[in-house]
């Protein structure tokens, strides 16, 4: 796990802010943080000139109001010597490109961002930073736990799995608290698994027996002594893995899932993955990290020209 020391905190002046709040205050604390952003995008404001000129304040007054309203609830909620390392950030226009520009210059580490619980649309923005930013993405739903003790990894022992694991155990080792990490492999049963002459009951235990050898040469390569770490198999019954891994959080109910994507380069910043992108779209209940290769990218320019 990297440090975390310039974060990127998107705050949208609504009570998910709190409960970002609550989050920053404990990854802060123990990521050896040392910037902290606040950012908040404010919708174009189509004046007319007539009434601009005639009012040519009112701009700078409202951009002025959204900033000292954060600015109070910073400094009401968190201790000093966060409020001492943080800057507030109000721009005009479109969020995404403003959001990208704006870690790409600071070189941030971490964006973190809040999901409403009457969560509405198919999370336009938080895809396309997943698909874009050049760090990892912080979802976290509207009155969230921020108190550690469980964390979901889906794992296909890819190399993008690899670096999910890694940030988990990561977490684990840095928080105070005990985390229990689980890994959970969801495994399928081939189209023609009955040329083999055994059964889909016979198959799928030989598909479970090879999940299992790839999970122990997988964490063979990665340093996991001490942690608490649970491998859990799934068999995909639907050919729609994503299902089988809302069930199993919504069943276990993880304090945070992380998963692992693609690299930003020119031609994987539209494709962190189908079952990434799924996951961003359907829960919106439970934290989630997206995390990747960091500095890996396709030139900034370009990838802004795609949104």
């Amino acid at each position: 796990m990297t440090k975390r020391e310039k974060i990127l905190v998107l705050m949208d002046t609504t009570h998910v802010d709190k409960t970002l709040l609550k989050f920053i205050e404990v990854i802060a604390t123990t990521h050896e943080t040392n910037e902290i952003h606040f950012f908040n995008s404010i919708s174009e404001m189509k004046i007319p000139e007539a009434v601009l000129k005639n009012f040519p304040e009112i701009k700078d007054r409202a951009i002025e109001e959204r900033k000292k309203m954060i600015q109070d609830l910073v400094s009401s909620t968190l201790p000093e010597s966060l409020v001492a390392i943080s800057q507030v950030h109000i721009k005009e226009g479109p969020p995404a490109k403003a959001i990208l520009k704006f870690s790409d210059k600071h070189d941030i580490d971490l964006i973190m961002m809040g999901r409403h619980k009457k969560f509405i649309g198919g999370g336009i923005l938080s895809n396309r930073l997943a698909r874009r930013a050049d760090c990892p993405l912080f979802i976290v739903p509207e009155g969230s736990e921020s108190n550690l003790n469980l964390i979901h990894v889906p794992c296909d022992f890819s190399v993008h799995s690899k670096i999910a694991m890694e940030e988990a155990i990561g977490i684990s080792r840095k928080y105070p608290n005990e985390i229990k990490v689980v890994c959970q492999n969801v495994f399928t049963v081939p189209a023609g698994y009955h040329y083999s002459g055994k059964t889909y009951e016979e198959f799928a235990e030989v598909m479970r027996a090879n999940a299992e050898k790839d999970y122990k040469k997988f964490m063979s390569e990665i340093d996991h002594k001490g942690c608490d770490i649970e491998v859990v198999y799934s068999l995909d019954t639907d050919d729609n893995p994503v299902n089988d891994i809302i069930d199993f959080a919504n069943d276990r109910k993880p304090t945070t899932i992380i998963i692992g994507v693609k690299g930003r380069t020119a031609t994987t910043a539209l494709f962190i993955g189908s079952r990434a992108e799924q996951l961003i779209q359907i829960n919106n209940n439970i934290p989630m990290m997206i995390v990747r290769p960091k500095g890996k990218n396709a030139g900034l320019l370009d990838l802004i020209r795609e949104i």
